[in-house]
C-alpha cells in the first residue's frame, strides 16, 4: 500500500511537471509573436522542474521552476508567467547574472528587477499588462525616460533617492529567485554562459536593424543600450503570415485549461481529474484587417499596386483565406479619402487593378486611426488583430498605442523609417 502511495506520489510530480513545462513553452511562442528578434534567446534555455528553488529562477541556461508555485500563479495570472519569462529572459541578455563585485547582492538583485521592469513597462503590451500598483508607479516615474542600466540603478537606491523602502521597492519589482545567479565555484560554467549570451546579444542586436547593442551597462552615461523592442526591421512576410486565417491546432489549450480544477480532480480523487486540457486549440490568426494607404504625393499609383500585388501573394497562399475574413482598404493623406471592403479574391484583383489615387495632399496617420476606432463603435469592426499603414514614412503618428498591432510598411528602406513611434513595427516589403 506505502508502495502504491509512493508511485502515486511521484506519478503526480511528473504530471505537474510536465504541465509546469508546457506553460513556460506557451508562454515563449506567444512572446515571440511580439519579439520574433529574440528567437536566438528563446532557443538558448531549457526548463526544469526544482523543488529546491523559491518560485522559479535561472542561471543562464535552463528556467528552473517549483511545480505547484508555476501552475498556481499561471492559474492565478497568466499575464504575470508571461511577463515574468520576459523578465528573467532580459536578466540573462544584459548580462545581470554576472553580478559586478561593487555592490551588494541585495542592491544589485533588486537594481535588475527595476532595470528589465522599466523596459517591459515602456512597450504596453496588452499580454503584459499587471495591475497598477503605487509603489512600482512611483518608483518608475522617478526613473524618467530613459532605460537606465542596473549599474546606474543600483547608485541610485544607494543613494537612497526613492521614497519608499528596499523592501516595497523589492516587493513591486523582483519575480524570480536570484540565489542561482551565485555560482562562484564553477568560473568555467559561468564564463562558458556569460560567453553564449554575449553572442546571443551580438546576434539579437544585428537582428535589430543591424544596430550594435550592449546590454548592462555604458560606461559614462549608464545606459542601457537596449532600444524599445518593436522598433527593429521586420520581415513583412511573416508578420503577414501570422495573422493568416483563424483554424484550430493540436495543442494543449493552456490558456483555458483551470489547473486549480485539474489538481483539486488529482488531490482528492486519485487518477481523476476534474477537468483535462483541451487538446485542440483555436488560434485567432486573423479575423479583419485594415490596410492603410498613404496617398501624400510621395506615393505613386505603381509603388501602391506593388505593394498590394506582395500583401495579396501572400494572403492568397491560405485556403479560402477571403471565406474567413474583410479586408478594410483605406486610402489617406491628411483625411480618409476612401475606404472600402474587400470580402472576395475577385474584389481584391479589381480594386488593385483599377486602383485610383485619392489625395496628394500632406500626411496624417491620425485619421485612420480615427477611422477604426469609429467603426468598433458602429460594430463594423469586431475582432480586428492587425492594421498595416503602407507609407513612406513622412506625416504626423498618433501619440498612443492603440488595442491592436500596427505595422507602418516601406517598399524600401529610408529616412522615414527612424520617425516611426515605439509602439509600432516597421516593416519592410520585398520588391
Amino acid at each position: 500500500m506505502e508502495e502504491n502511495s509512493e508511485e502515486y506520489k511521484k506519478g503526480e510530480e511528473n504530471r505537474k511537471a510536465k504541465l509546469g513545462v508546457e506553460i513556460l513553452k506557451n508562454c515563449r511562442n506567444e512572446l515571440y509573436s511580439y519579439f520574433p528578434y529574440l528567437d536566438g534567446a528563446f532557443a538558448s534555455v531549457s526548463y526544469e522542474s526544482c523543488r529546491h528553488i523559491r518560485g522559479i529562477g535561472t542561471e543562464g541556461n535552463i528556467f528552473y521552476f517549483e511545480p505547484e508555485y508555476l501552475l498556481h500563479s499561471y492559474g492565478h495570472s497568466p499575464a504575470a508567467i508571461r511577463r515574468g519569462y520576459l523578465h528573467m529572459m532580459l536578466h540573462c541578455l544584459y548580462l545581470h547574472l554576472f553580478p559586478k563585485e561593487e555592490y551588494s547582492k541585495h542592491i544589485w538583485d533588486l537594481a535588475c528587477d527595476m532595470a528589465v521592469e522599466q523596459v517591459i513597462e515602456r512597450e504596453n503590451l496588452p499580454g503584459l499588462c499587471l495591475p497598477a500598483q503605487p509603489v512600482r508607479t512611483r518608483c518608475l516615474k522617478k526613473l524618467g525616460d530613459r532605460n537606465l542600466s542596473a549599474e546606474r540603478i543600483s547608485q541610485m537606491l544607494m543613494q537612497g533617492i526613492f521614497s519608499d523602502s528596499l523592501e516595497e521597492i523589492q516587493s513591486a519589482f523582483c519575480f524570480d529567485d536570484h540565489n542561482l545567479w551565485d555560482r562562484r565555484k564553477e568560473p568555467e560554467r559561468i564564463a562558458r554562459t556569460k560567453s553564449k549570451w554575449e553572442k546571443i546579444l551580438a546576434y539579437t542586436g544585428q537582428k535589430k536593424h543591424d544596430k550594435k547593442q550592449r546590454a548592462g551597462e555604458q560606461e559614462g552615461d549608464g545606459r542601457e543600450e537596449t532600444a524599445e523592442v518593436h522598433r527593429s526591421r521586420y520581415d513583412y512576410r511573416r508578420f503577414l503570415k501570422k495573422f493568416a486565417v483563424p483554424r484550430e491546432e493540436v495543442e494543449l489549450d493552456t490558456e483555458s485549461f483551470d489547473y486549480i480544477m485539474y489538481h483539486y480532480g488529482m488531490e482528492h480523487y486519485g487518477d481523476m481529474p476534474l477537468i483535462e486540457p483541451l487538446e485542440y486549440k483555436e488560434v485567432n490568426r486573423l479575423e479583419e484587417l485594415v490596410i492603410a494607404l498613404d496617398t501624400s504625393g510621395s506615393c505613386s499609383r505603381e509603388t501602391v499596386q506593388q505593394f498590394l500585388a506582395e500583401t495579396y501573394s501572400i494572403l492568397s497562399e491560405r485556403e479560402n483565406f477571403f471565406k474567413k475574413m474583410k479586408v478594410h482598404l483605406v486610402q489617406c493623406d491628411c483625411s480618409i479619402r476612401e475606404s472600402i471592403v474587400i470580402h472576395s479574391e475577385e474584389e481584391w484583383k479589381a480594386y488593385s487593378k483599377n486602383i485610383k489615387i485619392q489625395g496628394r495632399g500632406g500626411t496624417d496617420f491620425r485619421p485612420v486611426f480615427a477611422y477604426v476606432a469609429e467603426q468598433k463603435e458602429k460594430k463594423e469592426i469586431r475582432n480586428l488583430k492587425a492594421l498595416i499603414y503602407f507609407t513612406d514614412g513622412d506625416g504626423i503618428y498618433p501619440k498612443c498605442r492603440p488595442d491592436y498591432e500596427t505595422a507602418f510598411v516601406f517598399l524600401k528602406g529610408g529616412n522615414g523609417m527612424d520617425r516611426v513611434p515605439c509602439w509600432a513595427m516597421k516593416l519592410v516589403v520585398s520588391h
